[in-house]
This record gives C-alpha cells, sequence and structure tokens, in this order.
C-alpha cells in the first residue's frame, strides 16, 4: 500500500481514527510523510518485560531456563526473551517448555488449527466437518459418553447424505 501523501513510498505507518457515532478513518504514510506531518512514535518498553507481563516468565526454573542454550545456533533463553527472536529452527526444541507456556498464555492453545478461506466451496467445509466430527465420535465413545456420541452419528449421517447429493 502506497504513502496517502506522497503516493510514491510504502506506507509503514498505519493510524486508526476512532470517532463518536462515525467510521473508524484510517491514514497510511511512509516513515518520511509521517515525520514532516509531525507523527511520531516512541516506544519505551523493554520486550522482555512485555513477554514477562504475558506470564512467559518460567515458573521455578527462571535460572536454569536462562541458561539453556541451542547448540545449533548458540542463542540462550536469556537473549531469546531479550530480542523477542529465535536463532533457529532447533530452538522450537530446546525451548519447547517455555514457548509452549507462551502459546497457551497468547493464544489459549498450544497447536495451530487454521482457518478456511471464504472461498472454499461449501462441500469442502462440510468434508472438513465431516472429518473432525468421526474423530470426535472416536474420543466420545472412548469417554463412554453415548448420548453425545448418538447426536454426533446423527450429524455425520446427515453431512455424508449431503455430500452424496
Amino acid at each position: 500500500m502506497n504513502c496517502e501523501r506522497c503516493q510514491k513510498n510504502h506506507a509503514t505507518l498505519h493510524l486508526t481514527a476512532m470517532e463518536l457515532d462515525q467510521k473508524p478513518r484510517e491514514i497510511h504514510l511512509c516513515e518520511e510523510c509521517a515525520r514532516q506531518t509531525g507523527v511520531t512514535l516512541k516506544f519505551n518498553f523493554p520486550v522482555n518485560e512485555i513477554l514477562g507481563s504475558l506470564g512467559f516468565e518460567p515458573k521455578g526454573g527462571a535460572a536454569k531456563a536462562g541458561q539453556l542454550r541451542c547448540p545449533e545456533c548458540g542463542i540462550t533463553y536469556s537473549e531469546f526473551k531479550s530480542k523477542a527472536r529465535l536463532g533457529c529452527a532447533n530452538d522450537y526444541e530446546i525451548f519447547q517448555t517455555e514457548l509452549l507456556r507462551l502459546f497457551k498464555k497468547i493464544h489459549d492453545a498450544t497447536s495451530h488449527v487454521g482457518k478456511t478461506p471464504c472461498t472454499v466451496e461449501a462441500s469442502v467445509r462440510r468434508e472438513n466437518e465431516l472429518m473432525r466430527l468421526k474423530r470426535d465420535l472416536e474420543s466420545v465413545v472412548k469417554s463412554e459418553d453415548f448420548e453425545k456420541a448418538a447426536q454426533i452419528r446423527d450429524r455425520i449421517r446427515s453431512l455424508e447424505l449431503e455430500l452424496n447429493r
């Protein structure tokens, strides 16, 4: 997206103004035009404080976790906390416990499920739902919740009928 002022440079600053009883108004400026118009942003907070406020500090082992070092890239857990950037793919395994705690805190989950694009046909969405329901049915039967299993089974049957039309 180009800057709204000069129409030349790439817009890197995106501001949204919210006014009562009106739609949000967006302004997109490049760094140069933002400086010329007097728009400046100043961030005076360290990244490790942000991560700490999100509960990223490992419980009962901060010193031990801070000493962890990746054998591939050499980054320590303390360096990761201060930079908020991993050094290599191996770091996900080395810092797994701390990262899972962070993901759980931020996303309320430790695995990525993804989303289906709006352009996907309804039949593909039904097929995905059917696969999910079959997995759910297995776990519900294992937990011996047969009433819920019957509801899932009925939904599976109706989806299969829709897909076979």
